[in-house]
């Protein structure tokens, strides 16, 4: 009987991790210019020279914007058109990070231009072949939260402008949980779940320590 417990509990862990949010805030980054191109985090910057070498970096500096309440001090400067060689290997002012399939995405941004609109363009590399998910209009001079539904294979997700400078502030990845949820929230929460303890056994919810309800851990005092 603890084996099966065991066993139930590390399932709704497992669900519990695999819509677990992964986040770039690029106010947490060190300021700099990209000239080469680096990972942090799982986030790939491209930065350095264009398919033609010309110089084309990526630099994140400061610059205050608040959305719903968050304030942002810095932000990432794409700087221009994303650039890729005959292969479709990037070259620069690009973002790359790797997803497991079905997934959201949300990026916060602007227009580096008051009067200009720009477009994101959103890209999966799967297999070593490059396709195009969306293209995602940002309106000029405006702060918004885009939000990109992928269902498909995993593989690499490449985010970059199409054309003229685009500001990221923050990026956030969740991968759809198997149930098809991306994020547990208040409604699907069952406040008299089964509460396990980390050995998987069966407790009460007024059990002293780490305890798991819905697939997520809490610690009752």
């Amino acid at each position: 009987m603890k084996k099966i417990f065991t066993l139930v509990a590390a399932a709704m862990m497992a669900v519990c991790a695999n819509a677990q949010t992964t986040e770039w805030n690029f106010s947490e980054w060190e300021a700099k210019e990209f000239k080469q191109t680096e990972t942090k985090d799982g986030l790939t910057v491209y930065s350095g020279t264009d398919a033609s070498g010309k110089a084309a970096t990526v630099i994140i500096d400061a610059n205050n914007k608040t959305w719903n309440d968050i304030t942002y001090s810095q932000r990432l400067k794409l700087g221009g058109t994303g650039s890729f060689d005959e292969t479709g290997t990037p070259c620069s002012r690009i973002l790359a990070f790797d997803v497991n399939g079905d997934c959201k995405i949300e990026v916060l941004l602007t227009t580096s231009n008051k009067t200009d609109d720009r477009v994101l363009i959103v890209d999966m590399n799967a297999n070593g072949t490059k396709t195009e998910v969306t293209k995602v209009p940002c309106t000029a001079n405006e702060v918004d939260c885009k939000t990109i539904e992928y269902k498909g294979e995993a593989g690499t997700i490449y985010l970059y402008s199409e054309s003229g400078g685009i500001n990221i502030y923050d990026i956030k990845y969740t991968p759809e949980s198997s149930t098809g949820i991306y994020d547990i929230t208040k409604d699907n929460v069952d406040a008299n779940a089964p509460v396990y303890n980390l050995a998987g056994q069966r407790v009460s919810k007024e059990t002293k320590g780490i305890l798991i309800q819905n697939g997520k851990k809490f610690i009752n005092k």
